[in-house]
């Protein structure tokens, strides 16, 4: 499996989170609408569950400074260790110990890039990252906001009384008008590059999840390379860094530090309108978690989890449980 990196540009808010699981699902849609850009759906996802036709990371934050490439991710979840104190120290030996764990569960962020890799000591506020990239001002990535609606009845261009004034509010996302955003995805040997591009730029141009019709959820893709993602981590670690949510297989970890995100999913394209809209939900652990594999040489793999299926009464449908991992280091493994 080759591991690209995309960048995009989001060009209108959203009113979906960009996720790696949700963007695989409408990838899926594309290659269903349009057999031409892969082969058809059927045969592509027919052994999705040894050897998926590719992986797909959330986004993360992407600057170039000095020709070097940087990227702000979400922080590794995984302790990060704290020195002993005890009551014979000093106050200001103590003072500097707690300021410095009370830093450490604050910080949400890493800046990561081939000098300095992801590790569990380069946590950091978008305040300080701002610094770091010689922003002007603090980096502010998206606001997010509720937007206020209501039924109108068509007949009278009114809002109606009694039952038929139903003001409702949705989510929205607003991204700051010069971030790019950096997507990797893993694909498969046999699968061109260009297919996977193709339906990126199709999904960027019709938008990604919800009110996508009413303008909602588009981006440009600016550019699609290869790349290694070891070069972000230390491939002496013996640790994996989860690039999107993932269902672990079972048995291969000593250890897994995560938070859980639970994705109670819906059905896009045609079957979001069908008699049964909605899929079973999934747990997984949330981008960011870090996995210590039994077996060292795990280390070295591309992407680790499980496909997940019968989550829905439509038995073709699968949900992406897989993630790209990026090798680390975590100290005091028993």
């Amino acid at each position: 499996m080759k591991v690209y990196e995309v960048c995009i540009k989001p060009t209108s808010d959203f009113a979906t989170p960009l996720q790696g699981d949700c963007l695989f699902g409408h990838i899926c849609w594309q290659i269903a609408h349009d057999s031409e850009i892969i082969g058809e759906i059927n045969e592509v996802l027919s052994n999705y569950d040894k050897n998926p036709f590719c992986v797909v990371s959330d986004p993360v934050m992407r600057f170039k400074r000095n020709e070097e490439i940087k990227y702000i991710f979400p922080k590794a979840f995984a302790p990060t260790g704290s020195k002993e104190i005890s009551a014979v120290d000093s106050f200001d030996k103590r003072k500097n110990e707690y300021d410095r764990r009370k830093a450490a569960k604050k910080a949400k962020w890493m800046l990561v890039s081939s000098t300095n890799k992801i590790s569990l000591n380069n946590f950091a506020s978008l305040s300080d990252i701002s610094k770091q990239l010689g922003l002007d001002d603090e980096l502010i990535p998206f606001v997010e906001y509720r937007q206020s609606h209501n039924s109108i009845d068509r007949m009278t261009g009114t809002t109606g009384t009694g039952s038929a004034f139903a003001p409702f509010t949705t989510n929205g996302i607003a991204w700051n008008p010069n971030l790019e955003m950096a997507i990797f995805i893993g694909v498969r040997d046999d699968i061109p590059k260009s297919g996977i591009r193709t339906a990126l730029e199709r999904i960027g141009h019709f938008g990604y999840g919800a009110d996508a019709s009413i303008g909602k959820g588009r981006f440009d893709v600016l550019g699609m390379e290869e790349t290694n993602l070891s070069k972000l981590g230390d491939i002496s670690g013996n640790a994996l860094y989860a690039m999107s949510a993932v269902v672990p297989e079972k048995e291969t970890y000593k250890k897994v530090y995560f938070e859980p995100f639970i994705r109670t999913g819906r059905h896009g394209d045609a079957k979001a309108t069908s008699e049964h809209p909605f899929k079973q939900p999934v747990l997984k652990a949330a981008a960011g978690a870090v996995l210590i594999p039994n077996e060292i040489g795990l280390v070295k793999e591309t992407y680790i989890g499980s496909a997940v299926k019968d989550v829905s009464l439509f038995k073709e449908t699968v949900e992406q449980g897989y993630a790209l991992v990026i090798p680390m280091k975590v100290e005091n493994v028993e």
